[in-house]
């Protein structure tokens, strides 16, 4: 069994193992294919040096813009999260309100009465939205 095959199983999924590894779904997904021979290419096997990133990686730790994009994609449909909690959970602590207010994050994010600011799926922030529960 490869390396992503075992992550999946020990994970429970795509999703959890890429997680888990730090990498974006689809990411986990193709180098999974590649891996049980279904990719373009055969799977180079290299062994990174000890404290050595990838690109998604070293984004994910430095680029506050990136990290949000990152979670706002993994939210699910049905849990509502208040941003304080939204932004905690990611790691950020200062220097991101230009960056949640974009046009860009509108799809992931509606205000309740009372000015909470709620993050969830696209889907269920638009259902919300419709029923004018959030703005």
């Amino acid at each position: 069994m490869g390396e992503y095959a075992a992550a999946k199983e020990k994970h429970g999924g795509v999703s959890q193992a890429a997680r888990a590894l730090g990498i974006p779904k689809t990411t986990f997904y193709n180098r999974l294919k590649r891996e049980q021979g279904g990719g373009s290419g055969p799977a180079r096997k290299t062994t990174p040096r000890q404290g050595s990133l990838s690109a998604e990686q070293l984004l994910l730790r430095h680029s506050t813009e990136h990290q949000i994009r990152h979670a706002a994609a993994e939210l699910q449909e049905g849990r509502f999260i208040p941003e304080p909690e939204f932004i905690r959970e990611i790691g950020i602590s200062a220097g991101y309100r230009h960056i949640v207010e974009r046009d860009e994050f509108e799809q992931y994010r509606g205000r309740a009465s009372g000015g909470i600011v709620y993050w969830s799926h696209p889907k269920s922030i638009k259902e919300m939205k419709a029923q004018h529960v959030l703005r």
